[in-house]
């Protein structure tokens, strides 16, 4: 399997998912049982398909770590153009070199989560938390309604194939297909697919109505 620095066309793409793999060894560093989240964690321990430039992560509310953990990144070269905190959140943005990556967090303990291998960018593995395809799929369902991003759809059709019987998801992707509104972004997932045909809206939600059949 070619690994991720092979398989992205675009230098900036390449860079991101460099400084992604040195934000996430570094939180893992201080947040040993950090829950990585979203579209990075499809694409990074579910072998996705599609580029992703944020990190998202449930960890514990600890500002003394929080503080450390940007002070460490700071001495292995980013800079913190944005770093707030919250009574629930984290929210910052890094620069490594010219790459800008967003890393969030929720304050919230997360119930048995998933051990799962993280692929860096250069195709080793590294054992870090996640969720579960079926906790994904939920997720992911609730934030495309709030948002209704393309790449949220993509991210749901792509994950189904993880998932076997489950009568919840399955109501819950009924009421979604019944109330569904389209995208406000199909134009731009074409840029962030990374090999392959690029599926339209109807292409997944017909996959989405087969599946729940």
């Amino acid at each position: 399997m070619l690994p991720i620095q092979l398989k992205l066309k675009r230098k900036i793409h390449k860079d991101i998912a460099y400084a992604q793999d040195l934000i996430v060894e570094t939180i893992y560093e201080f947040f040993p049982s950090a829950v990585i989240h979203g579209g990075t964690a499809i694409w990074r321990c579910y072998e996705g398909n599609r580029f992703s430039e944020d990190i998202d992560m449930y960890i514990k509310k600890d500002t003394e770590k929080i503080n450390a953990l940007f002070l460490t990144l700071e001495k292995n070269g980013f800079s913190v153009s944005k770093k707030r905190i919250k009574e629930n959140s984290l929210y910052s943005t890094l620069k490594f070199n010219t790459s800008i990556v967003r890393f969030e967090a929720l304050f919230k303990a997360i119930k048995n989560p998933f051990l799962k291998e993280y692929e860096t960018s250069e195709g080793n593995l590294i054992n870090i938390f996640t969720l579960s395809p079926d906790d994904l799929v939920e997720e992911k369902i609730n934030t495309y309604i709030e948002r209704k991003k393309i790449r949220d759809l993509y991210d749901l059709f792509f994950l189904l194939r993880y998932i076997k019987e489950n009568k919840k998801i399955k109501e819950k992707l009924k009421d979604f297909i019944k109330k569904f509104e389209p995208s406000t972004d199909e134009q731009n997932l074409k840029a962030i697919i990374i090999t392959g045909v690029t599926p339209t809206t109807k292409n997944m939600l017909d996959y989405i109505e087969r599946w729940v059949k």
